[in-house]
């Protein structure tokens, strides 16, 4: 997934649009944290983990 794609949870209707990528630096876990920033339809961006997205949304619309 990249910035600008349309997203969505596979088990909901609501779409949102993904806006930003982080990757964080080392922590506790000794590897880098990705966090996904998406707009969602109640206009607000909220923030999600790779495994999340990665594993439970599905692309409906790629950006260019």
């Amino acid at each position: 997934m990249k910035v600008g794609d349309l997203i969505k949870e596979r088990e909901h209707p609501e779409m949102g649009v993904l806006i930003e990528i982080r990757v964080l630096p080392e922590f506790l876990t000794g590897e880098p944290m990705t966090q996904y920033g998406v707009l969602c339809p109640n206009g607000k961006i909220q923030w999600f983990g790779k495994t999340f997205i990665e594993e439970k949304c599905e692309v409906i619309s790629e950006s260019r």
